[in-house]
């Protein structure tokens, strides 16, 4: 699945009801991240240990509520214990302060089961 600028909405509906509105564009950037740093697939424990303590985009449990999301909408897939990216994300134009931009920007709403 390739994202282009004209991204359907189910990718951009906002995630969390409270005050920090986290949309898909940036669940998008964050697996970018994660899947141009790691390779694709990925183990979901090396994932929330990458994304929560190298990058600080979030807690575990955030991290791993994030993933659900992602999941839910078709961003990555599930095989087991592992996460495949099903879209471009080697194509996906990271900003070099993006770490800094998104710190603790994960806050998914507490009905999403986090992703075990």
């Amino acid at each position: 699945m390739l994202l282009t600028a004209v991204t359907p909405s189910k990718y951009l509906n906002t995630v969390d009801s409270g005050h920090r509105a986290m949309n898909g564009r940036h669940i998008l950037l964050i697996l970018a991240h994660l899947f141009q740093r790691n390779g694709s697939p990925v183990s979901i424990e090396d994932a929330v240990r990458y994304l929560s303590f190298n990058c600080r985009y979030g807690r575990p449990s955030q991290i791993r509520k994030m993933l659900s999301v992602a999941l839910q909408r078709e961003l990555i897939s599930r095989d087991g214990d592992m996460i495949r990216a099903e879209f471009l994300f080697d194509k996906q134009v990271l900003s070099p302060n993006q770490a800094a931009a998104l710190e603790d920007g994960v806050v998914i709403e507490k009905k999403v089961e986090p992703m075990h």
